[in-house]
């Protein structure tokens, strides 16, 4: 029996600005600009493919400007695409697109069913709520009610992502980068969802905080079979986490398999100049 992925997204395309049909046909890596030289649009991501399965982690790399975070940002919802279809088998039986969830189902799509990690903490936390409100608000957004549960609960988080405990009611504001993620991780993966999706989680942050927080993230996903997207620049991050890998270009797929495959014999120029470069 052929396993169905957790996640199945086809076609998706995000266009800033008022679009022209030449939007798609004009850009790219064969034109090496995303921007469309008829209306000036902006064409961040185009006929994306992708499928995750459960239990794993795939992995999408590129420059900046790649538009790895904007495929992320369309799946969370933080914007939505110009066209395409995204299909969760947790949402709708995985029969309709997340992207036709209504306001109610979307406040479930975004509060249990998936969780974010963004680069920056402050858009995933309050910075001005303590670190175990930060994860109560996420639970009440499912319906959680009792305060000591809710404590409880939130404390258990925080202990999973190793914040200690006293600092579950000082204000995020005054921690440490490392320490703002690993808070941000803890809320994000409260209400136990289907998918977790990783914005350039270490970014700006000191290698020695990002080997930490990196081997974290790791030893979470195999202790509870995270599902999970994690969008890097950093090859070293994806080399890690990743099962398989996508390579973006220009808002276009260029090179896609598993991540030993791809990062040790890369088929295609851009892939190969990014591991040339790193190594």
């Amino acid at each position: 029996m052929v396993e169905e992925p957790l996640l199945r997204v086809r076609g998706l395309t995000k266009v800033h600005g008022r679009g022209c049909p030449e939007c798609l046909s004009l850009t790219g890596p064969a034109f090496d600009t995303n921007a469309c030289p008829r209306c000036h649009s902006i064409v961040a991501c185009a006929e994306i493919d992708l499928d995750v399965y459960d239990g794993e982690v795939l992995g999408v790399v590129g420059e900046s400007g790649s538009g790895k975070s904007t495929v992320l940002q369309c799946l969370f919802m933080d914007m939505y695409p110009t066209s395409g279809e995204a299909f969760l088998s947790t949402f709708a039986g995985g029969s309709r697109s997340i992207w036709k969830a209504n306001m109610r189902e979307l406040r479930s799509l975004r509060s249990q069913l998936m969780g974010m990690v963004y680069q920056n903490p402050r858009d995933g936390l309050d910075l001005m709520v303590t670190a175990g409100g930060n994860i109560v608000e996420r639970l009440r957004a499912v319906d959680w009610r009792n305060v000591e549960q809710m404590r409880d609960k939130a404390g258990d988080y925080l202990r999973r992502t190793e914040v200690p405990l006293d600092r579950m009611d000082h204000l995020p504001a005054y921690f440490s980068g490392g320490m703002q993620q690993r808070v941000q991780i803890a809320k994000a993966l409260a209400n136990n969802p289907s998918l977790v999706l990783l914005d350039e989680l270490t970014t700006g942050l000191d290698v020695s905080v990002q080997a930490g927080v990196l081997d974290l993230v790791r030893d979470i996903q195999r202790q509870y079979g995270l599902s999970a997207i994690i969008v890097s620049h950093d090859l070293s991050v994806i080399r890690l986490l990743a099962d398989r890998t996508i390579v973006m270009k220009m808002g276009r797929i260029v090179e896609q398999g598993i991540t030993d495959q791809v990062l040790e014999d890369p088929q295609q120029p851009y892939t190969q100049l990014l591991v040339s470069s790193a190594a």
